[in-house]
């Protein structure tokens, strides 16, 4: 059992499942080649296989390579393999910030002083991995634009895995460490080892399963997002505000539903790219026009959805009005000619009773057609916009 449990047995263990995740890592890349963060771990995972095997092998060969190189390998591994994350992360990491520290390591070792304590060894090398840990962590955690069901577990046990090497630094400051042929027979090594070992079997599951997460997610977005405009789709539109309408805390809600007038007219003029051109500007008006709570999507065609929660009837008209004003005031350059949009716009309210999104959306309607009827380009709202429980 003792043997089984040798560092020299779990170094061997690291080297073997580094070097195998780092190969799936770079194979997997092939398959999502979008994903450059995944060449990025699996050159950071094979780096740090080759030299945790160098370091094993201290007494077998120079120090020069078991001390010197071997950590240095090591240490670059985890600054690539926090690379690869800020990448993924879409945060630029120049070269120089990545390399630094390996080199700052190569340096410090042409100094006799440093190369020949264990201490001050053992103080770098962790501070160096704790902090890549930590920067990886970090930048997991402030990526929130995404839903990655594995970001905030990979985060917490990047920051747990820092925490290890923090504390592995705190023995060096206030004890003599054992010399380097006497350190690896240590309680506290087996104890790191091991937990390495954890940390490479399950870090590089996590990043796996972030570019699954992502590649679902773009899945999602797709489905949920209309092709020409870029905006949620009516799916999409109608499931957030489904959600919504049933939650009395976000009452009174009021729905607006948006037409581009005489939009046929406009198609015969200028095409329909030209009558594209016209929807993805008035698309992009109204989503600056509202609020970033309200709840924005494109039902079909030149028609459109905003649902404006804990919003009065008299304000949702006031902000119906100055989308109106706003779209007229537009000059759209659609198929090179200068093409001048109206809006009409119909305003419901939920203000209680049993809500029901179809029904709003119904009196919604039925205000904008008035709107239409009486003349266009303009805002027509109604208080009857629920139908009440019984």
């Amino acid at each position: 059992m003792h043997e089984f449990l040798s560092p020299r047995t779990i170094a061997l263990s690291v080297v073997l499942i580094a070097l195998t995740t780092g190969a799936l890592l770079l194979l997997s890349s092939r398959q999502n080649d979008d994903q450059r963060s995944l060449i990025t771990w699996g050159i950071a995972n094979i780096m740090g296989g080759v030299g945790a095997a160098m370091v094993s092998l201290r007494g077998f060969m120079p120090e020069l390579f078991t001390v010197v190189i071997g950590n240095a390998l090591i240490v670059l591994s985890y600054c690539l393999n926090a690379k690869g994350t800020l990448d993924f992360c879409r945060r630029k990491t120049p070269w120089a910030w990545v390399l630094a520290p390996g080199a700052a390591w190569l340096a410090l070792s042409l100094w006799p002083a440093f190369i020949t304590s264990v201490e001050w060894r053992l103080i770098v090398n962790s501070g160096i991995i704790a902090a890549a840990s930590f920067t990886a962590s970090w930048a997991l955690m402030t990526l929130k634009d995404e839903h990655l069901v594995t970001r905030r577990p990979a985060a917490f046990w990047l920051a747990a895995h820092g925490c290890v090497f923090t504390v592995r630094m705190l023995p060096p400051l206030f004890s003599t460490v054992p010399a380097s042929n006497e350190i690896n027979a240590s309680p506290l090594v087996t104890l790191i080892m091991m937990e390495s070992l954890v940390h490479v079997t399950l870090i590089s599951f996590l990043q796996l399963s972030l570019i699954k997460d992502r590649a679902e997610e773009r899945y999602r977005r797709a489905a949920e997002t209309d092709v020409l405009t870029g905006q949620p789709n009516r799916r999409a539109f109608m499931a957030t505000a489904e959600r919504l309408v049933k939650e009395t805390d976000h009452w009174p809600a009021c729905m607006l539903v948006i037409d581009v007038d005489r939009f046929k007219t406009i198609n015969d003029t200028v095409g329909h790219a030209g009558g594209d051109a016209v929807l993805v500007k008035v698309a992009e008006t109204i989503r600056a026009h509202l609020r970033p709570t309200d709840t924005f999507g494109r039902l079909g065609g030149e028609e459109f959805a905003a649902l404006l929660p804990n919003t009065t009837l008299q304000t949702a008209a006031v902000i119906a009005e100055g989308l109106r004003a706003r779209i007229a005031g537009l000059d759209i350059c659609a198929s090179g000619e200068m093409v001048h949009v109206s809006i009409s716009i119909g305003v419901s309210v939920i203000a209680g009773g049993k809500p029901d999104l179809d029904h709003l959306i119904d009196r919604a309607d039925a205000c904008l057609y008035e709107a239409k009827r009486t003349g266009r380009n303009r805002v027509v709202a109604r208080e009857d916009g629920i139908r009440l429980a019984g």
